[in-house]
């Protein structure tokens, strides 16, 4: 392990991930200092395979929501000041491999948040994904003021002391909206980076209609309402 990577935690938030979330945990081990997943009331063996690969797992007692189970990774992640947080999903859509893309971004452009997108291979994204996540990166981008690429990627990477200072309060799937728009209320350094489109509609828990409406009116109220 680098002495970067020492100072990198992973947080996976899990729900049902039984089949994925230990292939991850072992493939991030190498690259990071800690592993942290937070089962979210699975009804699986979500926890037991986590542990079994080697990862810090904190279990809920019931599903609370992704933005909530995100929120006790950062919590726990936070606990032994890193100066990076990697945020994945548990599910199989995101490729431990791209990580030091990421990693290298942060360091080398001075980045306090990369996101990894998606949207540049269409082809490999179901299309009421690819609008729904294509509208919502607009009205995201116009809310920001930056050029926004992927605003529903949950594969990022915080710095640690970006990541003390944001104060999120969502408990679903508008996590990564919020994450972004109070990100970009304190002039964080936002930027992108490239990562393989892998979509797993049958793990993902995600609706796109019915989770974008729902993700775009939490933008709003985060913007107007709970803006820093």
């Amino acid at each position: 392990m680098s002495a970067l990577a020492s100072r990198i935690v992973a947080v996976l938030p899990a729900l049902d991930c039984e089949k994925t979330v230990g292939r991850l945990v072992r493939a991030l081990q190498p690259q990071v200092e800690r592993v942290i997943v937070v089962n979210d009331g699975s009804r699986d063996a979500t926890a037991a395979a986590a542990r079994a690969a080697g990862a810090e797992v904190e279990s809920l007692p019931e599903n609370r929501g992704k933005g909530f189970a995100l929120r006790r990774g950062l919590e726990l992640a936070l606990a032994t000041r890193p100066a990076a947080i990697a945020l994945l999903d548990a599910d199989g859509q995101h490729d431990p491999g791209d990580l030091p893309a990421l990693v290298a971004a942060w360091q080398q452009e001075g980045l306090d948040l990369v996101v990894g997108t998606r949207l540049q291979d269409r082809d490999a994204i179901p299309a009421a994904r690819f609008w729904t996540n294509y509208i919502g990166s607009r009205i995201l981008s116009w809310m920001t003021g930056i050029e926004l690429h992927d605003s529903q990627s949950g594969y990022r990477l915080l710095d640690g002391e970006l990541a003390a200072r944001l104060p999120l309060r969502a408990d679903g799937y508008a996590i990564e909206s919020e994450m972004l728009i109070k990100a970009a209320a304190r002039g964080a350094r936002i930027g992108h980076v490239p990562i393989r489109t892998i979509y797993n509609d049958g793990g993902s828990h995600f609706q796109p209609v019915l989770d974008t409406f729902r993700i775009s009116c939490a933008a709003i109220y985060f913007k107007v309402f709970d803006a820093p």
